[in-house]
């Protein structure tokens, strides 16, 4: 409650005021200012009251009257007028004090009920982020214990795979020690090695042209190296391209034929078209050999180039 005083409002309240609580709040400190100017003029107005009272009763005693005095005073017309007035300034006055006054009365109702509600709401919120900040506080721990469990369970499984890893080593490295102990076997392996040495020697010898250097010569005759792998995907790449590349000649080749064929069989057909022509042609040279002037020659010329 110290939130109504003032002295601890913003630790009660959690997080912004609303729209619609500070629109309420704006129109109740608007009308607490308008009350606060009408108790002011109404003071003002009560002080002229007592003051206009207390100048009365102190003419009166300076000129030693008393009440029925001042009583048949009033009477005079002079002042009935302005005492008629006065009193209905007066009247008027008070009925606008005790109007207001309910007004006031009213508003600060109003005032008292809308931060009694502020105050639950704030209450409640404040109440409802404590419950949730809980319960997630509760829900983070068992997770984070549940991974710790697991993290824990999974550390034991490691360690019992290492450990297992390593009496697996240890056995295979004695099975190695007392294979490799053996005297028939380690004589075998020399023999093989002698073996596979002799036969690199004589391939080299059945190929001289080839380099002692060239990456062909693997160490180990049963195992093809990185260089020996590269030199055969370069071999095969090489001879994929001259492949595509006899395919390609051997395809113009065939289209160049078929082209030719084409060609031979236009003239062929140009020919036995032409063939009468060609006869009456060959005629007219005879005669132009014989003497028939230059006329048959340039026509047995012109009849060769129709034909061609």
């Amino acid at each position: 409650m110290n939130g109504m005083n003032g002295a601890n409002m913003g630790v009660g309240m959690v997080g912004p005021t609303p729209a619609g609580h500070q629109q309420e709040l704006s129109h109740i400190y608007g009308m607490v200012d308008d009350l606060s100017s009408q108790l002011a003029e109404n003071r003002r107005v009560l002080e002229e009251v007592v003051s206009l009272v207390g100048r009365i009763r102190a003419r009166a005693r300076h000129q030693n009257l008393s009440n029925q005095e001042i009583i048949a005073g009033a009477d005079d017309p002079s002042t009935t007028e302005n005492l008629d007035r006065l009193i209905s300034i007066l009247s008027e006055t008070l009925e606008k004090a005790l109007h207001e006054r309910d007004a006031n009365s009213e508003l600060l109702q109003q005032y008292a009920n809308v931060m009694a509600n502020m105050v639950r709401q704030a209450h409640d919120h404040k109440s409802r982020t404590v419950t949730d900040v809980s319960a997630w506080h509760r829900s983070y721990r068992q997770q984070l214990a549940e991974a710790r469990e697991e993290n824990s369970r999974l550390r034991e499984q490691i360690w019992d795979v290492q450990e297992r890893a390593g009496r697996l080593n240890e056995s295979v490295r004695q099975f190695r020690t007392s294979y490799d102990a053996e005297p028939s076997r380690y004589e075998a392996r020399v023999e093989n090695i002698a073996l596979r040495q002799e036969v690199r020697f004589w391939k080299r010898m059945a190929m001289p042209d080839v380099p002692d250097d060239d990456p062909m010569w693997s160490d180990d005759d049963d195992l093809i190296d990185t260089a020996e792998t590269a030199r055969l995907a370069e071999v095969e790449r090489a001879a994929a391209a001259m492949a595509a590349s006899q395919h390609l000649a051997a395809q113009e080749e065939e289209e160049n034929q078929l082209k030719e064929d084409e060609r031979r069989a236009a003239l062929e057909a140009a020919g036995v078209s032409s063939g009468g022509s060609l006869d009456s042609t060959s005629d007219v040279a005879s005669q132009g050999a014989q003497g028939g002037g230059p006329g048959a020659r340039s026509v047995l010329m012109q009849r060769e180039g129709e034909a061609s």
